[in-house]
């Protein structure tokens, strides 16, 4: 009987300490979202922790193990005498995984990476896919092609098209940066197929036919300028849509 209720004990306990770890990674991750949208700028000193912790209703315990999961990712600074404070782009993007550095950039400066990037991938990819990747490649236009008329679907399946370019470029370090990044691609195209659907997907499916024609006859050239030209035509898209939904874009 005594160790049934030892057990007992020490599995509410631990159920008690995942529960309380679980509520400062939830605050600690809201936090993240707030400071990565913008609604909570750089150089914003947080409230008292006592009056904060009343305000969101958590322990001080389960406040200071999200401010510890910000500080150890380069999110805030603990600063004597004066608080906790968030940090600014540039002291984050030191700490953070690189997809937040990702999140946090303007939309100029993901279209620019994108297209260095990504020209570069299909250049590569015209001179070093096997034949493996060459049919993953058309695999992916093909599933386009069957799923137009459904933009989660054709969304998937062009951020799979992209994808499989890049493992054809077979650079380890392209491929990790494509794949740290292709949650933000893959919103982006979704949110592009949003303005004029038929047409952009039809436009879109164009140019994927041409830059794997390209890579099929091994022209780097002509895949490398193809693909600059398809990611220029995204960033036109995205911006009629940020013109209809917001009238504004963040830069």
């Amino acid at each position: 009987m005594s160790n049934n209720i030892s057990n007992k004990k020490n599995i509410v306990s631990k159920l008690k300490l995942e529960l309380r770890r679980n509520a400062a990674d939830i605050l600690a991750e809201r936090f993240r979202d707030l400071i990565i949208q913008g609604e909570i700028e750089a150089g914003y000193v947080f409230p008292n922790e006592n009056d904060f912790c009343k305000e969101l209703c958590v322990s001080r315990s389960t406040l200071r193990e999200a401010y510890k999961a910000l500080e150890t990712t380069g999110f805030i600074r603990r600063v004597k005498g004066h608080g906790t404070v968030v940090n600014d782009f540039y002291a984050i993007s030191k700490s953070a995984p690189f997809e937040v550095s990702v999140k946090m950039s303007g939309f100029d400066d993901l279209i620019e990476f994108r297209e260095m990037i990504e020209s570069e991938l299909a250049k590569l990819a015209a001179e070093r896919a096997t034949e493996n990747n060459i049919e993953k490649i058309r695999e992916a236009l093909s599933k386009m092609k069957e799923n137009s008329s459904d933009i989660s679907k054709i969304t998937y399946y062009d951020t799979k098209f992209h994808m499989e370019i890049a493992y054809a470029s077979n650079n380890k370090l392209l491929i990790h940066t494509m794949k740290n990044v292709e949650a933000a691609f893959s919103e982006g195209v979704y949110n592009a197929f949003q303005v004029d659907t038929a047409a952009n997907i039809e436009q879109a499916i164009i140019f994927h036919t041409n830059i794997l024609n390209a890579i099929e006859r091994r022209d780097a050239a002509k895949a490398q300028e193809l693909m600059r030209l398809h990611i220029r035509s995204v960033k036109s898209r995205l911006r009629m849509t940020a013109e209809q939904n917001t009238g504004t874009i963040r830069r």
